[in-house]
Formats: structure tokens, C-alpha cells, sequence
């Protein structure tokens, strides 16, 4: 995991971050509560907490635009830019697995779709290992992705318009070499950079 950017805000009683990822160093599974989490308190070792969890902050932390319906505890759901590639993951309580379609946050998640493909970035949905690439036009089901897969993203010209589409690859797929993306930044897309790379994400 990694810094989204400043935090701005505490946690405040909100732990879903405690219970949606998986923390190798605790050998805590995705989708389980961490057995430290005091959940709507905090972290029982947080002082010695794993480095996974020392580097991690959410968007709704840093982020000024995010008001208190984006908060985790609340929406069910919480923002991450990944290090290393240029991908806004949305990772949801899997015990709500539907709480990104609902208003408000579904037609913001469209709009940072639009904005993200015209600049070469992608924003992606997670429930467990459940993932959906969010299009302008559509939210492509790529189903379960295994560990080091890549999602990809591509822009076709066709006589219609473009098409943006989405699929997975295997990082070991000689096309992965292809796409190797420079860093999301929800700053960018909100700006409206105009990059045309092909998009890619790797699975955590």
C-alpha cells in the first residue's frame, strides 16, 4: 500500500480499510476483519501496525472535494491511487457489494472515467478479487483476477467515434511489456491531462 497523497482528515472511527485488504505480514486475509482492529475505534497495535498498513492513507483522508458521504465507514466503500501504475482502485465492502452504484457516488465515478481515459488513466472497481473497469460508456465485468494480472485499457478510432475497451492479461504475457504506465493522480484526471497511453493496473 501507499500514501494517497497529505492527509487532510483523521480517520475518525472508520476501519473498513481493516477489513477490505489483505496484509501479508499478518497473514490477514481480504474481505476479513484484521484480528488488532478495533472496529469504529482503531488499531490495537497501531504503533507497531505492519508497514502495509504504516504507508496507506485513503482518498477521503487527503482529499478536500471528498465530503463526509465519501467517507469509508459511510459510503461502504474507499478510494486508492496504487503505487506504480496510474489506476484509481474503488475497493468495497464486500458485504455491500453494490454500494459504488449508488448516488452520489456512482455518476462522480462516471465522470472520473470520462476524465481518466482522456488521460490515459483508469479507474477500477474492486469486491474482493471482483473487478470492474469503469468506461464512459459502460463498467466492463473482467470478473476475478488473479494476483499480478494486468487490466488493460485501449482507445479504438472506429467510424462510430473511439472506443475504449478493457480486458486482463497475465503479467508474464509478452504484450505486458506494452503497458507500462506512468502514476495516477486523481489531480491529473480532475485537470484533464491529455495523455493517450494505453492504461494498465496490476492486481493486487
Amino acid at each position: 500500500m501507499a500514501a494517497f497523497l497529505e492527509a487532510i482528515r483523521s480517520c475518525d472511527g472508520c476501519t473498513l480499510c481493516c477489513k477490505v485488504f489483505r496484509i501479508e505480514t499478518l497473514q490477514k486475509a481480504a474481505g476479513s476483519w484484521c484480528p488488532h482492529c478495533k472496529v469504529g475505534n482503531g488499531c490495537a497495535i497501531y504503533e507497531d501496525r505492519p508497514p502495509e498498513c504504516r504507508g496507506f492513507q485513503c482518498g477521503y483522508l487527503c482529499e478536500p472535494e471528498l465530503d463526509e458521504r465519501w467517507k469509508p465507514s459511510v459510503a461502504k466503500f474507499f478510494l486508492w491511487t496504487e503505487p506504480g501504475n496510474q489506476r484509481l482502485a474503488i475497493h468495497v465492502d464486500p458485504q455491500r457489494p453494490d454500494a459504488w452504484r449508488r448516488e452520489p457516488y456512482y455518476s462522480s465515478i462516471k465522470q472520473w472515467a470520462v476524465e481518466a481515459v482522456a488521460s490515459g488513466s483508469q479507474v477500477a472497481v474492486f469486491v474482493g478479487m471482483h473487478i470492474w473497469v469503469i468506461l464512459p460508456d459502460r463498467d466492463v465485468d473482467l470478473g476475478i483476477c488473479s494476483p499480478g494480472e494486468l487490466t488493460v485499457t485501449t482507445k479504438t478510432a472506429t467510424p462510430g467515434g473511439v472506443r475504449y475497451d478493457a480486458f486482463k492479461i497475465s503479467s508474464d504475457d509478452p504484450r505486458a511489456s506494452n503497458f507500462a504506465p506512468p502514476t495516477f493522480s486523481m489531480t491529473a484526471v480532475v485537470a484533464g491531462a491529455t495523455r493517450e497511453e494505453p492504461t494498465t493496473g496490476r492486481t493486487r
